[in-house]
């Protein structure tokens, strides 16, 4: 069967934070989004229930 293809949380506004390693767009670590077209949907749920866990204030408080 194949995959479907799942929904990227990136919502274009596109700069990792050096100190956090977060993406200041979608939240996710630079290792999450560059292993994002190859996880399966399973991995990407996990991936993306962390995301709602994280926030903003983690990279603006590095500003």
């Amino acid at each position: 069967m194949g995959q479907t293809n799942k929904t990227s949380p990136c919502v274009g506004i596109c700069s990792i934070d050096p100190k956090s390693n977060l993406c200041s767009g979608c939240l996710r670590s630079s290792h999450e989004i560059a292993i994002w077209p190859q996880i399966d949907n399973k991995k990407a749920l996990e991936i993306m229930k962390e995301i709602k866990t994280r926030s903003h204030k983690e990279i603006n408080s590095n500003l």
